[in-house]
């Protein structure tokens, strides 16, 4: 159950820049209220204290969210992101600025006022502060993504309605069954069947080109090609040309050798033996 869950997906951070500073915002408050419990010191001292600590989680915060998606691009593939990735990544950043607070404890501060500084007793007080701070702040993260997850699919459901009703209408096919193409995600399509043009899958996502208001568009879902057979097994013009096509024979032009064109794209889209006689058959009743 565990690892399912970790394995969802999870939307990816809207803006960045807003997740850094919060961040480094954080670190003000607590850092002060921390250095007052601990020994009562002034205010320029908290202040020199304070500005390293969120320095120290400005530039941690920066490296994670600019620099390794760089330097990890698989890893950080907003189409992949996901739960588990999610915490491992909050991890993560505490522990970089964990370790960072710690050296800054030993080898600045301690020398800046010539104090003694034990680096295990300083690397337990940093472990036990910033993972407290890095929990709340995980958590609150989670659900406050969540959130805005919800809300941008909600008025993406809205939108498509809207714009269903309003198609509906224009071209007076209220009779024609409308679907919903779907997969392992939250991610879907709705559209009238005949609007389809074809469907290719890539590992495993399906990218589906169809035909809107004279506009070709692509929706990528994250499912595999069987699965869009079965959803689509009522619409006998809807068939397999190859292992990785689904083709609108609707839409078909024409066809040389082990190719075809359709009407409204410029593709040449690949036939296999095992599937063209029953494409021709499907034409020939058009």
């Amino acid at each position: 159950m565990l690892i399912r869950f970790l394995k969802q997906p999870f939307p990816y951070f809207p803006k960045k820049w807003h997740v850094v500073v919060l961040m480094t915002l954080c670190v003000f408050p607590v850092s002060a209220i921390f250095l007052l419990y601990i020994k009562p010191i002034d205010f320029r001292t908290i202040a020199q204290f304070v500005g390293g600590f969120a320095l120290i989680a400005f530039t941690c915060s920066s490296i994670m969210f600019y620099l390794f998606p760089i330097l990890f691009k698989r890893f950080f593939d907003e189409k992949r992101w996901t739960i588990g990735k999610f915490f491992l990544f909050a991890f993560l950043l505490c522990l970089m600025i964990c370790v960072s607070d710690t050296l800054y404890d030993n080898f600045i501060i301690s020398k800046m006022y010539q104090a003694e500084s034990n680096f295990f007793n300083s690397l337990f007080n940093n472990t036990l502060i910033v993972f407290s701070i890095g929990t709340i702040n995980t958590i609150v993260g989670y659900f406050w993504l969540k959130s805005l997850d919800l809300h941008s699919d909600l008025k993406d459901k809205e939108d498509q309605c809207q714009k269903l009703l309003i198609r509906t209408q224009q071209h007076s096919i209220s009779n024609e069954k409308i679907i919903t193409l779907s997969g392992n995600t939250k991610e879907s399509l709705t559209l009238f069947p005949r609007e389809l043009l074809y469907i290719v899958s890539l590992s495993n996502y399906v990218h589906i080109y169809y035909k809107m208001d004279e506009q070709i568009l692509q929706k990528l879902l994250r499912t595999t090609l069987q699965q869009m057979e079965e959803l689509l097994s009522e619409y006998p013009y809807l068939v397999r040309c190859h292992r990785s096509y689904i083709v609108n024979t609707n839409q078909i032009k024409k066809i040389k050798g082990m190719q075809l064109w359709l009407k409204s794209i410029e593709t040449k889209i690949p036939i296999s033996k095992n599937y063209k006689a029953n494409i021709i058959k499907q034409i020939q009743y058009l």
